[in-house]
């Protein structure tokens, strides 16, 4: 689609909960297409759900897109010419904009109570015919009540739009029954305040989850009662579904919580590159991108329209190759927030052996534990025990440096007539405590020589 004005596209999630997956990937798009055309990023905060916004769930969302390095352009935290960028704050901007539609004609006070409006859909259930509200307000209002609601007058007609993602759109409003635009608290609901603010910010592309195809018309007959431009376009993207298929729950899959990733050691970048082929391919084979070659490679015509399974084993594989890509120095930083136990000596010479063995950086804690740990004395055979006396006395006088310890434990397991792995595996047991560890002369060398024959001597 051509595009012409300067690109306002925005995001705008709630502070309800952790930061979740589906608004970074929706970030994502937003930045890409912000950036491929010199546009501009928005983020917008809807928190018009009073009893369950929470400030440091709004935290949250600002610390997971910066870790992702997904900046905005405008926001709370930034300002801008359309300030503000709360909802909450704008809550007259809404009122003054329903008085006006109520003004013209074009909505309506309604006096209904839920349980009167919930007799209507019993009695539209039990008549076999799909529920819409009556008008009794609009018409025949009752009377001696001060509580209201605003609905919109439908107009009916057929609401078309264009959406890049999934071409030219059309939806039958006589299908729509008159639906609420602020609430009786004097909130305005989702589908009055998001219209209001993308056209009052000038947004113009709405890129934003499948979920949300439904609202697309009754958000553009809002925009056009009100009088204001349309958006020059929208785009659904796929949701994200977990492994089986659902659509990705907070309550029911980890994956779904943004920190969680950030916390177990997926590197940002990583999982950038991952979620741009979520749902979207480049058409060749490149699956490692960085972020400016993304900016470069994406278009709305290679997104797929069916949900997005999300797939742990591309992931892993995705993050272990940004991790063998680090430099040394690079790794070592990065994993200083994961072995605060260790000085950056130990660490830098721990990369070589781990670089290799890990798709996230948590895992280093489970390699080097044993450093700072001191793991339990197994109990040996006495054929095992001569194995470790004669691992100790090669080990003895040998430089402690991994090559020199190498060699040394070679001849040793040449000398007593086995295999390496049953030779080594009770070294490995009684110096870390565990049937897997890194490479034995690694093991061996990133402990202190003396405490590392102090553990073989006491299980020997």
């Amino acid at each position: 689609m051509a595009v012409s004005d300067p690109v306002r596209v925005r995001i705008a999630p709630s502070p309800t909960g952790f930061a979740h997956l589906g608004t970074a990937s929706t970030a994502l798009y937003n930045v890409l297409f912000a950036r491929q055309t010199g546009g501009t990023f928005v983020l917008r905060i809807d928190d018009t759900d009073m009893e369950r916004n929470r400030p440091e769930y709004e935290a949250l969302i600002y610390e997971s897109l910066r870790w992702l390095s997904l900046g905005w352009d405008e926001g709370p935290d930034k300002g801008g010419p359309h300030a503000p960028y709360r909802q909450s704050e704008r809550v007259d901007v809404y009122k003054e904009e329903a008085a006006r539609l109520i003004q013209q004609g074009k909505a309506y006070r309604c006096y209904c109570t839920p349980e009167e409006l919930e007799a209507e859909r019993r009695q539209a259930q039990a008549e076999k015919r799909a529920y819409r509200y009556s008008r009794r307000c609009l018409t025949n209002p009752p009377e001696g009540r001060s509580v209201f609601a605003v609905r919109f007058k439908v107009p009916g007609g057929e609401v078309t739009f264009a959406d890049m993602v999934r071409g030219e759109m059309r939806f039958d409003a006589g299908l729509i029954g008159d639906f609420i635009i602020v609430k009786s608290d004097g909130y305005p609901t989702y589908q009055f305040a998001s219209p209001v603010d993308d056209a009052r910010m000038e947004i113009t592309h709405v890129i934003r989850g499948e979920e949300h195809l439904s609202n697309t018309p009754y958000q553009l007959m809002l925009v056009d009662a009100l009088g204001y431009p349309r958006p020059h376009a929208y785009a659904h993207m796929p949701l994200i579904l977990a492994h089986d298929g659902s659509k990705l729950s907070k309550r029911k899959h980890p994956e779904a919580n943004l920190i969680l990733f950030r916390d177990q050691g997926y590197l940002p970048e990583a999982l950038i590159n991952y979620l741009a082929l979520l749902g979207w391919n480049p058409g060749t084979e490149q699956e490692i991108f960085s972020f400016d070659e993304l900016v470069r490679a994406f278009s709305f015509e290679r997104v797929q329209h069916g949900g997005a399974r999300f797939d742990w084993e591309k992931l892993n594989w995705i993050n272990g190759e940004y991790i063998r890509g680090l430099s040394d120095e690079e790794l070592a930083r990065r994993l200083k927030s994961f072995l605060p136990q260790l000085d950056e000596d130990v660490v830098r010479r721990a990369i070589p052996p781990l670089r290799t063995r890990m798709y996230k950086l948590a895992q280093a804690v489970d390699y080097l534990d044993y450093l700072w740990t001191d793991p339990p004395t197994p109990s040996l055979d006495a054929e095992t025990v001569e194995r470790v006396k004669a691992a100790i006395d090669a080990l003895k006088d040998v430089p402690w440096e991994a090559e020199a310890i190498e060699s040394a434990l070679e001849n040793a397991v040449a000398s007593s007539g086995v295999g390496k792995g049953k030779f080594y595996t009770p070294l490995r047991d009684t110096l870390t405590g565990k049937k897997v560890s890194l490479p034995i002369h690694y093991t061996l060398e990133l402990l202190p020589k003396d405490e590392a024959l102090k553990r073989l001597e006491r299980a020997a």
